[in-house]
């Protein structure tokens, strides 16, 4: 089959390509909380981040050992591992806006980690975004509206705001050494998002995929050999880029079996693989079990907890 028929690329124009987005995060213990000037909060430190901004009054807070003066329109930002404790310097209290988060994202991660720029004063040039975005964050928790689906689809449309801007203002902040270590995990990134790609393409009716992009045209599409290409995921993940491609695989084939009633047949093809007996074998080399025993037993799983 042409492939320029079969991407839908004949008669097209122009297009643009951006890779597989695909990020889980968390928010947690998000709060808003007015305090008296006799407040403090004990030192501490926890495994997510933490954005701490002031919108009254002033906060002395502490992080691994250094003091901060957090006035009005100031975030603090906390990393896992950072020890970290606050008191009230202004007499009237304050009030404040706290959230905790986790998101698996590893160039983000990596940038996240890379500077130890920890407070962002609201008088920067890039001060008034955040404090845009932060206030508005700290207005949907205190209104009566906030448990709304709505509601919480504008607070995570927000965080993820409030993470463009990090990611511009801390990257504008790296030196040259800091700059080649983001090029490195944005390789990563780039080589993370094009195998989740190719294991999600399409199949084509009529014409059974046998030519998924290989490792080598994934490196060369980026730019950078092989052996480099090997050597960056592995680093990072632990594991090759056709293991990582081999477990995506792996985890779909056991959701289609589990979460839907396709026949085994047609999972197989759906996956890519040219006859259901390779697939049989393969899905029994990854969890000891038949594709039809495997999907038996989650059945009787989910029935015995009815």
């Amino acid at each position: 089959m042409d492939d320029s028929i079969r991407s839908g690329q004949k008669n097209s124009v122009t297009e643009q390509f951006i890779p597989d987005l695909r990020v889980s995060h968390h928010i947690s213990l998000m709060h808003v909380r007015e305090v008296n000037s006799d407040w403090e909060y004990p030192s501490h430190e926890h495994k997510q981040y933490e954005i701490n901004y002031v919108h009254s009054g002033c906060q002395i807070i502490s992080i691994n050992g250094k003091t901060y003066r957090q006035q009005a329109g100031d975030f603090a930002l906390i990393r896992p591992g950072d020890i970290h404790s606050s008191t009230v310097e202004t007499p009237e209290g304050m009030t404040y806006f706290c959230m905790h988060f986790e998101i698996d994202d590893r160039p983000l991660m990596h940038l996240l980690r890379s500077t130890r720029l920890a407070l962002f004063s609201g008088d920067r040039p890039d001060g008034a975004v955040f404090k845009s975005i932060l206030e508005r964050m700290l207005n949907w928790v205190v209104s009566e509206e906030r448990y709304d689906m709505a509601v919480r689809a504008n607070i995570q449309a927000d965080f993820f705001q409030i993470i463009a801007q990090l990611c511009l203002s801390l990257s504008a902040s790296m030196d040259n050494r800091d700059e080649k270590k983001l090029k490195h995990w944005e390789y990563i990134h780039q080589i993370e998002s094009l195998i989740q790609a190719i294991a999600k393409q399409p199949i084509y009716h009529g014409h059974p995929d046998k030519d998924r992009l290989l490792i080598g045209q994934i490196a060369k599409q980026i730019g950078i050999s092989e052996s480099h290409c090997n050597r960056l995921f592995k680093n990072a993940f632990g594991i090759s880029p056709r293991q990582y491609l081999s477990r995506i695989v792996q985890e779909e084939a056991m959701r289609l079996l589990r979460d839907t009633t396709l026949n085994v047949d047609h999972i197989s093809n759906l996956l890519g693989y040219v006859d259901i007996a390779h697939f049989s074998r393969q899905f029994k080399r990854w969890t000891g079990e038949s594709p039809r025993s495997y999907r038996a037993s989650q059945r009787e799983s989910l029935e015995s907890m009815r």
